[in-house]
C-alpha cells in the first residue's frame, strides 16, 4: 500500500525550499510541466498549429487534469529524486527510465507527495507511466542542431535550462526579444536624425547613469587571474535588466503618457536581459552552494550551463554593447 509523504525526512523539504523557495512536488511540477509542454510543441512538428501553452495563462487555466502527462512526468521526478535523497534538479535524466519499464512496480504503490492525493483521481498507474515515456526519452536524446559538451550532466535542472533557452520553442524565443529591442533602438535613432525626436538632458545622461559599458566588481576576474564565469555575465545582464526599467520609468513620457523613444529601448532591452534571470538565479545558487571553488571553474561550467545558454547570453551581451554605443552617441549629440 503507497505511503503519503509530508514528513521533512532528513532535511529533504527543508533543502529544497532553501534552494528552489517551494516544496519537493512544487519543483517537481514546475519542471515536469515545462519538459512536457517542450514535447507536446516539438511533437507536432513544422508547421502544426500551437497549442494553447500552460503557462501563458493564469489562474484555474493553468493547470492540467491529474493523471495527464505533466502532472505524471512530476510525479516520476518526484519520486525519483526521494529514493535518491537528491534535488529534483540533480536528478540524472537516463535515471528516470527506469521507473518507465514496464516490469517496474507502478509508481502509485510507493510512496506520493500528500498533494498527489487532492487531485481526485489516481496517479503513477502503469499506464500513466508508459504514457510519459516517450517525453522522458526526448529529451535524454532530443535531436539537437549541435552535440552537447562533452562535460555536460544531463541532470534535470540542466536539462531545463537548455530548454529555456532554444530559439524553437515559445519559452525560449530570447531571440524575438532581441529583434524588438534592436528594432526599437533603430527607431529611436531615426526619430532622432530626423529632428522629430530631440533627447532631454536627462536622456543624453542615461548612459553615464547606468554604465552599460562597465563590468560591476562582481562581474571582474575571480582570484588567481581566471576570466569572469558565465554565472557573473548572466548576473550582471539581470542587474541590468532592473537598472534599465528603473531608469525607464524616470524618462519623459508624451502627452498621452506614452513612453519616449529611448524609454521603448531601454524596456525593450530590459526584456531581453530578463530572459537570462531564472536560469541565472539558478546557476548562481549552485556555484554559491560549493564549499570550495572548483579547481577548474571552465568544467564546472561545462557540466551546469547549456550551449544554448551560451548562446543566449554572448547575444544579449551584443545587444547590451550596442545600447551602450547608441547611448553614448546621444550624449555626444
Amino acid at each position: 500500500m503507497n505511503a503519503i509523504v509530508n514528513a521533512d525526512v532528513d532535511g529533504w523539504e527543508s533543502r529544497h525550499r532553501a534552494a528552489y523557495g517551494c516544496g519537493a512536488w512544487e519543483r517537481a511540477c514546475r519542471q515536469g510541466g515545462l519538459l512536457a509542454g517542450w514535447y507536446e510543441e516539438q511533437d507536432r512538428g513544422l508547421g502544426a498549429p500551437v497549442p494553447r501553452r500552460f503557462h501563458a495563462h493564469s489562474g484555474p487555466r493553468a493547470k492540467w487534469p491529474w493523471g495527464s502527462g505533466p502532472h505524471t512526468v512530476a510525479l516520476l521526478l518526484w519520486r525519483a529524486a526521494h529514493d535518491a535523497g537528491i534535488l529534483v534538479d540533480e536528478i540524472l535524466l537516463a535515471d528516470t527510465l527506469r521507473y518507465c519499464d514496464p516490469a517496474a512496480v507502478p509508481l502509485a504503490a510507493g510512496p506520493l507527495p500528500d498533494a498527489a492525493r487532492m487531485g481526485g483521481i489516481g496517479v503513477g498507474s502503469a499506464e500513466s507511466v508508459a504514457g510519459v515515456r516517450h517525453v522522458l526519452r526526448a529529451h535524454v536524446a532530443p535531436e539537437l542542431p549541435q552535440p552537447r559538451s562533452a562535460g555536460a550532466r544531463l541532470t534535470v535542472g540542466y536539462r531545463v535550462r537548455e530548454v529555456l533557452a532554444t530559439p524553437d520553442w515559445e519559452r525560449g524565443d530570447w531571440p524575438a526579444a532581441l529583434v524588438l529591442a534592436r528594432q526599437a533602438m533603430g527607431r529611436a535613432d531615426d526619430l532622432r536624425e530626423r529632428g522629430t525626436w530631440e533627447p532631454t538632458a536627462r536622456e543624453r545622461s542615461t548612459g553615464a547613469r547606468i554604465g552599460l559599458d562597465r563590468e560591476p566588481a562582481a562581474a571582474r576576474a575571480v582570484p588567481g587571474g581566471r576570466a569572469p564565469g558565465w554565472p557573473a555575465r548572466a548576473a550582471r545582464l539581470v542587474h541590468l535588466a532592473d537598472a534599465l526599467s528603473t531608469d525607464a520609468g524616470t524618462l519623459p513620457r508624451d502627452s498621452q503618457g506614452t513612453p519616449g523613444p529611448l524609454a521603448q529601448v531601454l524596456v525593450a532591452t530590459a526584456r531581453a536581459c530578463e530572459r537570462l534571470r531564472t536560469s541565472a538565479e539558478e546557476v548562481g545558487r549552485l556555484w554559491a552552494a560549493q564549499p570550495h571553488e572548483p579547481a577548474d571553474p571552465a568544467s564546472w561550467e561545462l557540466a551546469h550551463v547549456p550551449d544554448a545558454l551560451r548562446v543566449q547570453t554572448e547575444e544579449t551581451d551584443d545587444l547590451v554593447r550596442s545600447v551602450a554605443v547608441f547611448l553614448w552617441i546621444l550624449a555626444c549629440g
